[in-house]
């Protein structure tokens, strides 16, 4: 016997998610599938190949206001709602894991853990994914997730793996029925592994290499990359007044350590104001002090950054190339 959702019954098991949980899903925004706030009516698509921006933003939002000020009186914004993310792919998982470790390690990121420990996650198998190297990374990509969606064409089978994961198909919608849950079908994505010792001591020797002022004549430094990762996490914190400075709010939004002037400080000094130097860092930080201080790398192959770079650069055989010279 299985837990098993007719897919012509998707939209009223949504519906009825929302009632309890900010439902994130794979969402048709025009020409794209990105991950939203699901709403009445929204086209949901589960054979995605890929969304145009991570789900860090159900956890990590790109503005969020972090306290408000009048007169006298702060106040930080309350969050009372739980957030489910539906859909989200096994490599996107093991992304939320590499976060979970930045933002809830040895401190919890109040506004972060607030959201994500009591996150209900469903996953779903997929397909071929462009630009995809997870496998090559060595990413596991096994567990992390409530429930794991399994297509078998005109209904998914709920393979619950979690406490929280029965719970959240107890309701009209899913039912029990003669079938049996298997593996999902999860393309390997690349068969050789990185040997990620050898990039990181590449990338310690600094960014006077010619590979990275060759990248830097062919980067447009925008962003891009760090916008839509699922890992990346930078961010600045702004606050913003009134006229008179007794109303306002601090607020933080996503950065890239790829802006000329996110390296910008006191005094006109920019310690990495040329572009080849952010580049490397970039590079630096993902592939070798991430793998140092968490033995895994903070990035899980899922190739968003080589699919929408406007330079066409393929990360992918930028760390290839470092691990040659490595």
């Amino acid at each position: 016997m299985a837990l098993v959702l007719d897919k012509g019954d998707l939209g009223g098991f949504l519906s009825w998610l929302s009632g309890g949980y900010d439902v994130y899903a794979p969402v048709r925004r025009g020409d794209v599938v990105t991950f939203d706030v699901w709403a009445e009516g929204d086209d949901v698509v589960l054979d995605h190949e890929t969304t145009n921006t991570p789900v860090k933003k159900a956890f990590f939002p790109p503005r969020e206001t972090l306290l408000e000020f009048k007169g006298g009186e702060v106040n930080a914004p309350i969050h009372n709602r739980k957030v489910l993310v539906f859909g989200i792919h096994p490599y996107d998982v093991a992304a939320l894991k590499v976060l979970d470790e930045a933002f809830m390690n040895k401190t919890d990121d109040t506004y972060y853990a607030r959201r994500r420990k009591d996150s209900v996650l469903i996953a779903v198998e997929h397909g071929e994914i462009p630009n995809a190297f997870y496998g090559e990374l060595g990413v596991d990509l096994d567990g992390g997730y409530d429930v794991m969606l399994l297509d078998e064409g005109d209904h998914y089978i709920f393979d619950a793996k979690t406490k929280r994961g029965h719970e959240i198909v107890k309701n009209g919608h899913v039912k029990t029925r003669n079938a049996k849950a298997r593996e999902p079908r999860i393309p390997k994505a690349g068969e050789r592994i990185i040997d990620l010792e050898k990039t990181s001591r590449f990338l310690d020797r600094g960014p006077e290499h010619e590979i990275w002022r060759k990248l830097a004549e062919e980067c447009f430094a925008c962003g891009v990359c760090s916008y839509v990762c699922p890992i990346c996490h930078c961010f600045d914190v702004e606050d913003r007044l009134d006229i008179a400075g007794s109303t306002g709010e601090r607020a933080r939004t996503w950065d890239s350590c790829m802006l000329a002037d996110f390296a910008a400080v006191a005094g006109g000094l920019n310690f990495r104001g040329k572009r080849h130097e952010r580049i490397h860092n970039w590079y630096h930080h993902k592939f070798s002090r991430a793998v140092k201080e968490r033995k895994k790398p903070d990035c899980v192959g899922c190739g968003r950054c080589i699919t929408y770079c406007p330079a066409k650069i393929r990360i992918h055989d930028v760390i290839m190339e470092c691990e040659g010279l490595g």
